[in-house]
Order: C-alpha cells, then structure tokens, then sequence
C-alpha cells in the first residue's frame, strides 16, 4: 500500500497553494496522522510556514538543481516514518523551468488537487481545466478545490465543472477578511 499523498497547486501564483497546505498539515496533524510536508523549486518562505505547523522541517524537492533519482530519494527518506505526504507546488502548475510542480507530480507519481479562484469566470473554467488536462500526458490532476469561492457559487460551480471536465470538484474554502491575507503576506 502506498502513502497517502498529495501535490498542491494551482493554475497561477496567489489562488491559496500555502494556505491550503498549511491548513491541510494542520488538520492532519490534529488528527495524529504525521504529515511529512515537501515544496517543489528551492523555495525557503513556504517551507518556514510548512514547519511553523508541524514543527518539523519541511522538504525541497527541486529537479531544476537536482537529479530526478536524487529527488525520490529525498522524496522517500522525509516521507518515512510518516503518515502522509503533502507536497506544495510552485507557481502556476507547469509554470517554471520544466514546470516545476507538473515535472514533480509526473516523477513521484502524485495525485495532484488543483486549487482554483472562480471569482468573474464561470464556463471559461471548464475550459481552462480542459487546457491543463490536455497540455500534458498524464495530467495528474486528480480533484479541484475552489478557493475564495461562495458557497451559493461552489453550489452552481461545481455540477458544472464536473460535467465538463470529469474532474472531481472536491469542495471550497469561503472568502478570507482581508486583514488574513494581509497577514500572509506579512509573515
């Protein structure tokens, strides 16, 4: 059996990546499962908050400066011992040198949730969803969560992106008062 595992991105930088996987290790850990977190690219600000949660490190998983085998490795020796491992993407899914979060997703065969901001779109979603499904092969997008989302629209979103898609629209994190977001940008 594998490990429970997860890739967190996004179709763009600033729909919620870090929130979410903050918010995700923090359930985990509340629920004694031991979350093993990892950041794709050589970033340092996101894996600081990975820790802040867990009060263990947090993993880079960067195939940019590093081999793919060097990867599974460290991939592989931060996830044992633990419960569960949850991977944070780098900006927009294949944004990056050789897009980052999908090169990660596609050499650690990871199920990926895309997290996705609907404000002032609706169909056109469905069809930036297809987009990324069919840019590479395989996709890896396992699921959509929709971010700073209402739920009266998550309720008229969600059937919808479902029938267009195929994709699973896994549930929605309702609008943050902005004093939070100022917060994260504060640290």
């Amino acid at each position: 059996m594998k490990l429970p595992r997860i890739l967190i991105t996004a179709m763009r930088s600033g729909a919620g990546k870090t929130m979410l996987t903050c918010g995700i290790l923090k359930a985990m850990k509340m629920q004694e499962i031991n979350p093993a977190s990892f950041k794709c690219g050589p970033d340092y600000i996101d894996p600081m908050f990975h820790r802040a949660v867990l009060g263990v490190p947090s993993h880079n998983l960067d195939l940019f400066f590093s081999t793919t085998q060097t990867v599974r490795w460290l991939y592989t020796s931060g996830a044992a011992g633990h419960g569960s491992a949850v991977c944070e993407g780098a900006m927009g899914y294949y944004d990056g040198l050789g897009g980052v979060s999908w090169h990660t997703a596609d050499v650690l065969d990871l199920p990926v949730l895309l997290v996705v901001r609907p404000k002032g779109a609706s169909l056109t979603l469905a069809a930036q969803l297809q987009g990324l499904k069919a840019f590479r092969t395989p996709h890896h997008i396992a699921g959509v969560l929709l971010n700073d989302c209402t739920e009266m629209l998550y309720k008229l979103l969600a059937p919808m992106l479902e029938r267009e898609t195929g994709l699973p629209v896994v549930g929605f994190l309702p609008p943050m008062p902005d004093a939070a977001i100022e917060s994260r940008h504060l640290g």
